[in-house]
């Protein structure tokens, strides 16, 4: 539970099933507007952090975005040596970035140390629809680049080589976060929004 690792974030992730709950076979990730923890708003992140971990191949995630202004889901990854070394030496692979404030840009992103934060790797694609329907995120991770792909057509290409941090195994985390400095402002009226997710797929 708790904060955002950082951020400037907004919401307190909780282990309640009003935030995350999976049922005929869809997870769902409510952020909500609720008084939580000292936080005026409550969501949830879903790590395999300890639990699955993987080093290159393709992952892809079938997913429909919350709505709304101030909304930042994501799918994306971390170092599995993070509780050792820290952030951004682990590495950072942020497979699908959203936010509610530039509606259907989808981000995809690299961190380490040398770019990280506002000065992280980035590409970006135009998806229309993204909140109304579903869509597949993915990347194909090689030791030569990470390729980063919606309905499996490609739309950015990051370098990948021996001296950064993306050549060993990362594990996975979805999450719904609020404001922060990526986010935004959040509407004035928002009550909840849920990013629905209808699978997780990794190919090696």
């Amino acid at each position: 539970g708790g904060d955002g690792w950082g951020n400037e974030e907004l919401q307190y992730y909780t282990d309640s099933e009003n935030n995350a709950s999976v049922a005929n076979g869809m997870l769902t990730i409510t952020a909500r507007e609720e008084s939580f923890g000292g936080r005026d708003y409550t969501s949830a992140r879903i790590t395999t952090q300890g639990k699955f971990d993987i080093q290159y191949g393709r992952i892809e995630a079938r997913i429909k975005l919350p709505y709304g202004q101030g909304m930042w889901p994501a799918f994306w990854m971390l170092g599995a040596n993070f509780s050792s070394v820290g952030w951004p030496q682990c590495g950072e692979i942020d497979i699908m970035e959203h936010v509610g404030n530039e509606q259907n840009t989808i981000y995809g992103s690299t961190h380490d140390p040398n770019n990280f934060a506002g000065n992280s790797r980035s590409v970006t694609t135009v998806v229309e629809g993204v909140s109304d329907d579903f869509h597949i995120y993915g990347i194909e991770w090689t030791p030569e680049s990470i390729i980063f792909s919606v309905d499996g057509e490609a739309y950015g290409t990051l370098e990948n080589n021996a001296s950064l941090p993306f050549n060993k195994d990362f594990f996975m985390i979805l999450n719904v976060a609020m404001g922060g400095n990526f986010g935004g402002e959040i509407d004035p009226a928002f009550t909840e929004s849920t990013m629905e997710v209808d699978y997780i797929r990794v190919y090696q």
